[in-house]
């Protein structure tokens, strides 16, 4: 069996840090990928894509978790599983699949502005490495 929770968190994380750490080095170029992805009225298929992998993940992770519960590290298990999703959906309806929210960032255009957002973020991707490896069994 396939740990999927921790899968699914680790790339969380992994994407976490990168869109952060691409905010804070790419700065002046990271309103093109932010208007590319989020700017227009449809999704690029590539975000999709994504957007698809994470909701396979999520669910598999969910799955494991209900079906292999981890005695001791149940509440990091079920914060991915059951937090971070929801938080998850409160950012898509607030600003992706909000016209008003995607032209809030869509219009972001100064660099230092991304760089502060970048660092803004950077703690999310701390506290999801610690809730995954929180969530191991043998941890």
């Amino acid at each position: 069996m396939l740990p999927w929770l921790e899968i699914f968190g680790a790339t969380l994380t992994l994407i976490s840090a990168l869109t952060s750490a691409g905010m804070i080095l790419f700065a002046s170029h990271w309103q093109v990928i932010e208007g590319w992805a989020y700017g227009g009225t449809h999704r690029p298929w590539p975000v999709w894509l994504l957007g698809g992998v994470l909701l396979c993940l999520w669910a598999l992770g969910l799955a494991d978790i209900i079906l292999h519960p981890t005695p001791g590290h149940a509440w990091a298990g079920w914060s991915l599983a059951i937090g971070v999703p929801a938080l998850w959906a409160v950012k898509s309806v607030a600003l992706v699949f909000n016209a008003r929210g995607r032209a809030a960032v869509s219009a972001i255009s100064d660099p230092r502005n991304w760089r502060l957002i970048g660092l803004a973020r950077l703690p999310i991707a701390i506290i999801l490495a610690m809730l995954t490896c929180l969530a191991r069994p043998n941890f």
